[in-house]
């Protein structure tokens, strides 16, 4: 250790350029100019800042330089670790390494080593490994001085998963676990209207997660337990390790119950208490696309992360040629013809493409459509890489990843087509509550921009590539024209996301011959479309504000953490001192969700008066959103008058969503409906999906080879029940209509049946949908008891009614603020009919034919 003292010495002067002649390495000879600037800014200003970020551009060199700040380390004595995504990037990390001349090892899943392992932990090598063998409930290599988490947003998944037991709703030991917990939920409160049809089966992906208050969740806490611990699910591999962990802390936890699964976690993962992170002297956080360092914060659970800067700006490296087509239509993303569009795509790819789904349960599904087309499938999970190695080992095949849009490398020809199904807005329970209840908290739209820029540079990574990706959802248009969202898109990708608006706009046609040319070209050629009209001079752009201009992570991290440690006062004072920072940018529902957390804290600390303060000064002269009656709703429960929840929530939720996506062309959407609802048989049921929308139900067209298929499925929940409602569609071409006769009766009848076995919680009736007029006395009494006959101009009053309404409620929001939704909800509910309308309008009618004076009696004159 000779020369030591030299080297670590406040005042040393230290040249990256020089210490890489050092190495005498035949591939990197000389540091490129955005590396050297990054290395000059490390070495006269943060060699030992505690939590650095360093974001360059894709195709720069990020890796070499971390290697060499990991080489200074090991020269100070420092322990190094650098952890990457998958056990492909650790590989190639590691070659990067042997190609330079420093000593490496890698560790993998029981791959340790004895001598390699003391190497590392002496310093003398750089320890390679993925997130999970460094991050989980009891790695293998110590603690280490420097931390390089490359791909950095990765850490969110390994350190989240320590401390959140998943529950999912799939068949076996965790469907039994997650009913019986939703029905524990159920007996002891109606507050939540959505757990009926979670428990049912019934409810649909996009349903969103209910949020129990911590004082139902102490209610229940030893009974959940107790079930948690008499249920099989306890010995699953990933489930055993984490319940040791938060099964004497479950009342410090939040818990979201939604229908994929049930999240017992922290609000934020409390990663400054786990010592693989903590004892770091320096942690580098890399990535091209590093976001807000306060998100970043938010995401890891960690400490307050420093920017490096540069003198100049870093040049964008060259990554080859791309182009970003998004589903033109408004069918769904794995629709008949947008699914077709893919596929078609995969095969010009030469049958490869990777798949980059938001969340599990929606990989799970398209690994079973892909499936049913003959596809060959790879799915990616968390720790496990072994699919990963095969699928780019096989000559084609289908990779499907969930909530993995950084940490993946396709360069070359190993895939020239990535997959985007859905808008990544959510890839948790927690994400899907934010978005739902939280509509004016910004960094969820900061997190879209930011997975969207990292997802398409998956396949362009060097100069040569050439590479497509496909956005299926119909809603990516309209979420990529947010102002939020888009300065969130770094200067690099934000023409590509310019290109596929423009191209968005020439519909299928359009997008179909931008396809054909991308396919036939072999060079990169410039935009597929030329701007359209003259040009315009560049103005500088309005500002998005909200929370990315804010920084109260830290508040939002160390309350947790101080909550996770039963410090209960200081945990309500940091979460307190969040909400401030977070009212003053102007993000009321987000600051009322940590005067939340700070009340949750109080309760667990058995300060019940600070507990009801909290709440009340969250609330008072609250705006009338969902998430605010939530919380007044626990006020009266903690007053002994809780009552049941407002059914009129579920109405707004949906309809709060369904402006998210359309934005400006709802009106439009609304008018095809319309048109629609009044045309042919098919089109009608088209109408009825519409109209299931716009009266807070989930409508679907089942697929025609269903046994006893239905024209049209709705399904929504109430406190009290899961309800279901089957409709069949009769339609008179041409001439007066006969009475509905018992014929049509009878096939409703056998849909009904079908649909009661498949859902037999769940209160299932029929709605027959007739241009009749008149109805014979013995399709009356069958239809008596099961079904609501509907005469077609009744049901076209009610969309005119409700269509009428959410135009309304659209135009008062205004800016889309939390108190404008609230003061817009507030005039649209006296124009509406009771919370409990639906449920009953659509109850069997004893054979009476409803009209449209039936519909307008429903609603307030």
């Amino acid at each position: 250790m000779e020369g030591y003292a030299e080297l670590t010495a406040p005042d040393e002067a230290l040249d990256f350029d020089e210490r890489l002649a050092a190495f005498e390495s035949t591939r990197f000879t000389e540091l490129r100019p955005g590396q050297r600037q990054v290395l000059a800014a490390y070495a006269a200003d943060h060699r030992d800042t505690p939590d650095l970020a360093i974001e360059m551009p894709t195709g720069e060199g990020k890796t070499l330089v971390a290697l060499m700040i990991a080489d200074y380390a090991l020269d100070r004595g420092y322990s190094a670790a650098y952890l990457t995504g998958t056990r492909q990037l650790a590989e190639r990390v590691a070659t990067e390494a042997e190609a330079l001349g420093l000593d490496v090892v890698r560790f993998a899943g029981k791959d340790y080593g004895g001598a390699k392992l003391d190497d590392y932990h002496q310093a003398q090598v750089v320890g390679v490994m993925n997130y999970w063998v460094y991050f989980n409930a009891s790695p293998v290599p110590k603690p280490a001085d420097l931390v390089i988490l490359d791909d950095a947003h990765l850490a969110e998944q390994p350190v989240s998963s320590i401390q959140t037991l998943r529950i999912p709703d799939k068949a076996g030991d965790a469907r039994n676990l997650y009913r019986m917990i939703c029905g524990l939920v159920i007996a002891h409160t109606d507050s939540y209207p959505g757990l009926r049809a979670m428990q049912d089966g019934t409810a649909l992906p996009g349903t969103p997660p209910e949020l129990l208050s911590f004082k139902d969740w102490k209610t229940l806490e030893d009974r959940t337990r107790a079930a948690i611990e008499s249920s099989p699910f306890i010995e699953k591999k990933e489930v055993k390790y984490v319940w040791p962990i938060i099964r004497d802390r479950l009342s410090r936890c939040g818990v979201l119950i939604g229908p994929s699964g049930i999240e017992i976690r922290p609000y934020h993962p409390p990663t400054t208490l786990n010592k693989w992170y903590s004892q770091a002297k320096q942690r580098i956080y890399l990535s091209a696309t590093l976001g807000t360092m306060d998100d970043l914060q938010r995401r890891v659970g960690g400490r307050p992360i420093t920017r490096l800067s540069t003198v100049e700006p870093l040049q964008s490296g060259a990554t080859g040629d791309r182009i970003f087509l998004l589903n033109p239509s408004s069918e769904d993303a794995l629709a008949p013809q947008v699914f077709a569009w893919a596929l078609e795509q995969s095969k010009k790819a030469g049958g490869r493409a990777a798949w980059l789904c938001s969340s599990h349960p929606e990989a799970e599904t398209l690994e079973e459509k892909l499936v049913e087309e003959g596809m060959s499938v790879y799915r990616l999970k968390p720790g496990d890489d072994t699919q990963f190695d095969s699928w780019t080992r096989a000559a084609d095949g289908h990779l499907v990843t969930a909530g993995r849009y950084d940490g993946l490398d396709f360069a070359g020809d190993l895939c020239k087509l990535v997959i985007i199904p859905t808008v990544p807005q959510a890839s948790s329970e927690f994400e899907r509550f934010v978005v739902a209840y939280l509509g004016d908290a910004s960094f969820m739209r900061h997190r879209v921009g930011q997975r969207v820029t990292q997802a398409l540079g998956r396949a362009n990574r060097e100069p040569t590539d050439r590479s497509m990706y496909l956005g299926l959802d119909p809603l990516f248009a309209q979420i990529l024209a947010d102002p939020t969202v888009r300065q969130s898109i770094p200067d690099g990708a934000s023409p590509i996301v310019r290109e596929a608006l423009q191209i968005y706009e020439t519909g299928w046609a359009g997008t179909q011959e931008a396809c054909n040319e991308f396919w036939s070209q072999t060079v990169t050629t410039g935009p597929m479309i030329p701007p359209s009209g003259p040009s315009r001079r560049r103005r500088p752009g309005r500002n998005a504000g909200g929370s990315s201009t804010v920084s109260s992570a830290d508040h939002e991290v160390t309350a947790v953490a101080d909550l996770w440690l039963s410090d209960y006062k200081e945990a309500a004072k940091k979460a307190r001192e969040a909400s401030a920072m977070l009212a003053e940018a102007g993000e009321a529902e987000h600051a009322a969700f940590w005067r939340y957390v700070e009340a949750h804290a109080h309760f667990v600390g058995e300060d019940y008066v600070a507990t009801r303060a909290a709440l009340e000064d969250a609330t008072r002269d609250g705006p009338r959103t969902t998430w605010f009656l939530r919380l007044r709703r626990t006020i009266a429960d903690l007053e002994g008058q809780s009552g049941p929840a407002d059914d009129s929530d579920r109405l707004f939720l949906v309809w709060d969503e369904w402006r998210r996506e359309a934005g400006p062309r709802l009106q439009k959407t609304l008018s095809q409906g319309r048109v629609s609802l009044a045309g042919t048989h098919n089109q009608q049921c088209e109408g009825l999906r519409v109209l299931a929308r716009l009266a807070g139900a989930t409508g679907e067209l089942p697929p025609k080879n269903e046994q006893s298929a239905t024209d049209c499925r709705w399904t929504w929940s109430t406190t009290k029940k899961s309800e279901r409602r089957v409709w069949e569609v009769k339609t008179v071409p041409n001439g007066t209509p006969s009475p509905l006769s018992r014929g049509d009766v009878n096939q409703l009848l056998g849909q009904i049946q079908v649909d009661t076995t498949r859902s037999p919680n769940a209160r299932v009736l029929g709605c027959l949908l007739t241009p009749s007029t008149e109805v014979t006395p013995d399709a009356q009494e069958a239809a008596r008891d099961k079904i609501a006959l509907i005469n077609h101009d009744a049901v076209l009053r009610l969309y005119d009614l409700l269509a009428d309404r959410i135009i309304q409620y659209d135009s008062l929001c205004e800016d889309d603020s939390a108190d404008a939704r609230g003061t817009a909800r507030t005039a649209v509910e006296a124009r509406l009919p009771d919370a409990r309308w639906l449920g009953s309008f659509l109850s069997p009618s004893h054979g009476k034919l409803l009209t449209m004076n039936d519909v307008s009696s429903l609603f307030p004159a």
